[in-house]
């Protein structure tokens, strides 16, 4: 992926020393304090909510959670350990928040307690796909985003988001159960 990234940068690089040579040191500088701009106003965000999840699992509320998802948890991955069906659970309910990086840590604990052969599970196809897909009650990433951007109405955008991610969902999981059948008990 590095290496994508590069020849993009490079080849636009090279484009505006062709089209604007005079412009190519202030469109860098200016690309850069945005960029910068941009990742500090998100840094609130992260912050705020990866501190609320810790003071929840702190609190026992993970616990809780899992437990109000354990239906959802053997529907969708089938027996899977109790340790595996918390991070899940915490998994889905970053996402359901709209908080995409807070969820993959515990996406990648739970993969971690699922997986143990070289061969991807079924659990864990079904949780790549449920965390790629992400129904999203709040997306409260991309609100912050806007907002740091100045964006009119930055909560806009809550409506067509569900629907969206409700659709990729219901798509991915049903793929998922063509792929590897139901979960075996």
């Amino acid at each position: 992926m590095n290496i994508v990234w590069t020849t993009v940068t490079v080849a636009a690089i090279i484009a505006l020393i062709f089209k604007d040579p005079s412009s190519v040191l202030t469109v860098c500088v200016d690309s850069s304090a945005q960029a910068l701009t941009t990742a500090l106003g998100l840094c609130g965000v992260y912050c705020l909510w990866l501190g609320i999840f810790r003071v929840a699992e702190e609190c026992k509320l993970v616990e809780k959670l899992s437990k109000c998802f354990n239906k959802l948890n053997k529907l969708l991955y089938g027996n899977i350990s109790e340790a595996a069906c918390a991070y899940v659970s915490l998994n889905l309910a970053s996402n359901l928040l709209g908080i995409g990086n807070a969820a993959t840590p515990s996406a990648i604990s739970a993969i971690k307690e699922m997986e143990h052969d070289e061969k991807l599970s079924r659990a864990g196809a079904m949780l790549f796909v449920v965390n790629a897909t992400s129904v999203q009650l709040l997306p409260t990433t991309v609100i912050g985003l806007r907002a740091s951007l100045g964006s009119v109405n930055p909560s806009d955008i809550i409506l067509p988001n569900f629907i969206a991610t409700v659709i990729t969902s219901v798509i991915g999981v049903a793929l998922v159960f063509v792929a590897y059948g139901r979960p075996k008990k």
